[in-house]
C-alpha cells in the first residue's frame, strides 16, 4: 500500500509517533546518563560475598564428611577430586540463583533499563539501587517520561487500530506476542529444559505492564520490540473495555433501574445532608 493510501488518520498517527518518539528517546538518553550516578554499588555485592562464605563453608563441611566415609583414596586424591566436582557444583549453584560478582548497575545499559521501566512502568525496580537524591530525581523523571511514553503509545496505537480491529487485532497481538517470544528465547539462549511456554508467559507480563522481576534486555532490540508490544496490548485492552461494556450492559441497565426504583440515591443523599 503507498503513503498516499494511508487513511488520513494513519497519516496523522505516524507524524506524531515519530515527534514524540524522538522526544521520549531524548528524555531515556537523558535518563541513561543520570541513572548511573545516582546508582549506589549494588548492594547485591555484598549478599553475594555473604551468601559466597556462607557456600564455601558448606563446601568445607562436605568435604569433611566425604573424606569420613572414604578410605579407598588418600586425602589428597580425594580432595583434589571433590574439589574439582564443588567447584562446578558451586557455579551451577551461583548461576541457578542469579549471583554475580561481577554485576555492575552503574553502566549506560544498567542506566537505560531504569530509564525504560521507569517511563514504561513495567519496573521492576529494586528501591536501594537508587541513592536518596537519586530516589527523588527517579519520581521526577517518572512524572514526564511516564505521560511521555504513554503519548508515543497512543500513537502508535491509533496507527495500529486504522489497520486493525476487532478479531484481526487480536490475531496480530497474539502472532506478535509468539514471535516475540521465539525471539526472546533465542536471545535469551533458552534451552531444552526451559518450557517455550514460560517465554511466551514472559513477553506477556513486559506487553501488559506487569513485568517481570528478572527482566533484562540485551540491545536495543527489546525495547523496540517491547514498546511495539505494549501499544498492541493497550488496542487490545481497549478493545476488550469496550467489548466487556457491551456485554454487561444490560445487567448494568437493571442495577441501574433497580437503583432508581428502590430511591438508593436520594435516600444516600439525604442521609449525607443530615449527617
Amino acid at each position: 500500500m503507498a503513503p498516499t493510501e494511508l487513511s488520513p488518520r494513519f497519516q496523522l498517527a505516524l507524524r506524531r509517533t515519530v515527534f514524540y518518539s524522538i522526544a521520549l528517546l531524548v528524555w531515556l538518553v537523558l535518563g541513561t546518563v543520570l541513572f548511573p550516578i545516582l546508582t549506589t554499588s549494588s548492594p547485591r555485592e555484598e549478599d553475594n560475598v555473604g551468601s559466597l562464605f556462607r557456600l564455601d563453608a558448606k563446601r568445607s563441611d562436605l568435604l569433611n564428611v566425604l573424606w569420613a566415609e572414604t578410605i579407598t583414596n588418600s586425602e589428597d586424591d580425594w580432595s583434589e577430586l571433590a574439589d574439582q566436582k564443588l567447584e562446578l557444583y558451586e557455579k551451577a549453584l551461583l548461576q541457578h540463583y542469579g549471583i554475580d560478582l561481577n554485576r555492575d548497575d552503574r553502566n549506560f545499559a544498567a542506566g537505560l533499563q531504569k530509564a525504560f521501566a521507569l517511563s514504561s512502568t513495567i519496573g521492576p525496580l529494586d528501591v536501594d539501587d537508587f541513592t536518596t537524591t537519586g530516589k527523588l530525581i527517579a519520581v521526577i523523571y517518572a512524572l514526564i517520561g511516564t505521560p511521555l511514553f504513554l503519548t508515543v503509545i497512543h500513537q502508535i496505537g491509533r496507527m495500529i487500530t486504522s489497520l486493525w480491529q476487532g478479531v484481526n487485532l487480536l490475531i496480530s497481538t497474539f502472532v506478535f506476542i509468539f514471535i516475540s517470544a521465539v525471539v526472546y528465547d533465542i536471545i535469551e539462549g533458552g534451552n531444552d529444559d526451559v518450557p517455550f511456554l514460560e517465554a511466551i508467559f514472559s513477553i506477556f507480563l513486559q506487553f501488559s505492564t506487569v513485568g517481570e522481576v528478572d527482566n533484562e534486555f540485551h540491545g536495543i532490540g527489546p525495547y523496540i520490540i517491547c514498546i511495539l508490544g505494549l501499544s498492541l496490548m493497550s488496542s487490545v485492552f481497549g478493545y476488550m473495555q469496550q467489548r466487556i461494556e457491551r456485554w454487561i450492559h444490560p445487567f448494568e441497565y437493571a442495577f441501574n433501574s433497580e437503583w432508581k426504583a428502590n430511591g438508593y440515591g436520594i435516600e444516600a443523599a439525604g442521609a449525607l445532608k443530615d449527617g
